[in-house]
């Protein structure tokens, strides 16, 4: 092989080594950034504290693995470091939805006022998404449908799909590395698709996985949920729809499950929709597991990345996608089963009882029987 012959492959290399090298920065300034807002958090108050009904953790938690990822995100996305094809509208709605769940987890924020801030952001995002979807593309194919790309017709859709995401990604952080974990997987494919995997985000992402699975040192909070949440949502619209619509149910089958069999399970027992409880996948699956609770976030992320592979283009990935939609929604399905099912009423049996009586008069001692049947 010449000289000239070589080159690529040496350029090959130093991409390769480049690229663990941005890795192995973004894992240490993660790491770095992560050990200093844990120790501060007590201080700021930053914690989520125990309640013995839902959150079973011994002692306050830091809510620091979001502020960490978001400023990783800021920092990136300042520097060019972000290899995602997205307009400063997206980045607003990103960081406005991060911003909204840090004051959450510092303030504790009303519902309404999160509600208000998810909708107007779901507006943004939806009236931009659907204006380049008109000038971009004539129609999106949905589910073997010809969906023309008139915004009277794709923005109710992209606009429920932006409301949602974000708040079915922020509740399926219930146990550790779930959510981190399924950001993982997210990621992942969504890098596969761009053709650019962002390493800096990856190796912040493990950092701050490492200190939350399997033993917490922090959470990832409502702040981290609701960024990767909004951010996925918008990347999976940018990557997908204009060629295949359906994608991006694949690819968010687990909490699009999850948060359809919670809302199934609330209204067939008459709760309230958003009464917190422990009707989620991962809350079952941790019941089921008892001793072994740690168990459940690896279960749970093969059954979240099978129905992905329909994205990639991996031999048998439709077969395995299918395969692996149809297990998730077995397992939601048990679960909705387990958690709507009422406890059995047992008979209660008497059988007659015979006693013997004594009564004591003054003059001798008489020996009554009785039987009693109990009622």
């Amino acid at each position: 092989m010449g000289l000239w012959d070589a080159i690529p492959h040496i350029f090959l290399e130093v991409a390769l080594v480049f690229t663990w090298i941005t890795a192995a920065i973004g894992f240490a300034a993660g790491l770095l950034l992560s050990f200093v807002l844990i120790a501060a958090a007590p201080r700021i108050g930053w914690v989520d504290h125990p309640d013995q009904r839902r959150k079973c953790h011994n002692h306050p938690m830091a809510l620091t693995g979001g502020l960490v990822l978001w400023a990783v995100v800021l920092v990136s996305q300042l520097m060019g470091w972000l290899p995602w094809p997205l307009h400063r509208v997206d980045w607003v709605g990103i960081n406005a939805m991060a911003l909204m769940g840090a004051l959450d987890d510092r303030f504790d924020l009303r519902a309404r006022y999160k509600a208000v801030v998810g909708l107007v952001v779901a507006v943004l995002l939806a009236g931009y998404s659907s204006s380049v979807l008109l000038h971009t593309v004539d129609h999106v194919n949905f589910l073997s449908l010809r969906i023309p790309t008139y915004p009277a017709l794709t923005f109710p859709f992209l606009f429920f799909w932006f409301w949602s995401i974000p708040q079915a990604y922020n509740l399926i952080d219930g146990v550790n590395g779930l959510s981190m974990g399924l950001g993982l997987l997210l990621l992942g494919i969504l890098g596969w698709h761009m053709g650019a995997q962002p390493m800096v985000l990856w190796g912040a992402m493990v950092a701050t996985l490492a200190l939350n699975f399997p033993r917490a040192k922090h959470f990832l909070g409502d702040c981290g949920a609701m960024m990767l949440g909004t951010l996925f949502a918008v990347l999976s619209v940018r990557l997908f729809v204009s060629w295949n619509a359906s994608l991006p149910i694949w690819v968010f089958a687990y909490p699009i499950v999850d948060v359809t069999m919670v809302v199934a399970i609330r209204h067939w027992n008459g709760q309230p929709l958003g009464k917190a409880d422990r009707s989620h996948l991962h809350h079952w699956m941790m019941d089921r597991l008892n001793n072994q609770a740690w168990l459940a976030t690896p279960i749970l992320l093969v059954f979240a990345a099978l129905p992905m592979l329909r994205a990639t283009e991996i031999p048998g990935a439709r077969a395995i996608s299918l395969g692996g939609g149809l297990a998730l929604l077995a397992l939601g399905a048990k679960a909705f089963r387990d958690r709507t099912k009422k406890p059995k009423f047992v008979e209660r049996r008497f059988t007659p009882v015979r006693r013997e009586l004594t009564f004591i008069s003054d003059s001798e001692t008489t020996a009554v029987s009785r039987s009693q049947r109990a009622v």
